[in-house]
């Protein structure tokens, strides 16, 4: 059962969904789906069961090791790749690759992020005679204050099999994935998925389903209602607080929703 729900196999079976859901779409067929994934997914399960006109973007150590892509008309015998390439971390510090910079959306603000990019590289492990695109991003390095701990010191490596799109629209697609991250820990903190105390086989499945469903019904309705905007209708900001967010925390949503659930509640026993 450990084997049939592994992450990677689980994570291609929702992508298929997607996928499909997209086919349905108007002009879906002619539109490409692109998946941004962490590092425990750069496997070859995952990669070698990606679904029609999908690519995906990946994390991948400093240390993989990576050969050069050889035309299927060049391959002789058993021979499918080229020599052995340097690793991602020797290629960001090879002098002669040239590096490119771009303004992207880091840490609530425009930022200018040097990257580097290798063509058509093969990871025999993963994607075997597959071409795949090395992405090499420089440290941010930036401080919050004056004087505060620098961030953001270590370099990221991605690997993608979209060959095409500019490598600045995949690094920023690769920071907004950070948005999945946040919502796993709003889902644990404030709503606690995983804590309901309960017994019945069939309560086990449905609670953390259905504490997930109610996040992302709230998080719609904010989209419908608000526009995804923090406007008068929530609480004042602590006045410590002296940049205004541009929208609404988890916690500020689920404060509107008690005191409107209050308000409903005690016009209902006036009335």
């Amino acid at each position: 059962m450990r084997k049939k729900h592994r992450l990677s196999l689980v994570a291609l079976d929702q992508l298929g969904f997607c996928r499909q859901h997209l086919d349905r779409q108007p002009d879906g067929h002619q539109r490409w789906l692109i998946d941004v994934v962490d590092g425990s997914y750069s496997n070859r399960t995952f990669f070698g069961g990606l679904p029609e006109r999908t690519d995906v973007v990946a994390r991948v150590r400093k240390d993989a090791k990576f050969r050069a892509f050889l035309p299927p008309e060049q391959r002789a015998g058993a021979r499918k790749y080229s020599p052995v390439l340097p690793t991602p971390q020797e290629y960001l510090r090879h002098p002669n690759l040239p590096c490119q910079s771009a303004e992207l959306f880091v840490a609530a603000q425009l930022r200018s992020l040097k990257y580097k990019q290798v063509p058509l590289v093969c990871w025999p492990k993963v994607s075997q005679a597959r071409p795949l695109r090395l992405i090499l991003i420089s440290p941010a390095g930036y401080r919050l204050r004056k004087g505060r701990k620098l961030l953001y010191r270590e370099p990221a490596f991605l690997i993608t099999t979209n060959l095409s799109t500019p490598a600045a629209e995949l690094i920023a697609a690769y920071l907004a994935r950070w948005e999945v991250e946040v919502n796993f820990r709003d889902e644990k903190t404030l709503l606690g998925v995983g804590q309901a105390q309960v017994r019945n086989p069939q309560a086990v499945a449905r609670a953390p389903a259905f504490l997930v469903a109610a996040y992302a019904m709230l998080l719609w309705s904010n989209i419908r209602v608000f526009g995804d905007r923090r406007t008068d209708a929530f609480a004042r900001l602590p006045a410590w607080r002296r940049i205004q967010p541009a929208r609404p925390s988890t916690r500020d949503l689920i404060r509107l929703l008690q005191q409107e659930a209050a308000g409903r509640d005690l016009n209902q026993m006036r009335n």
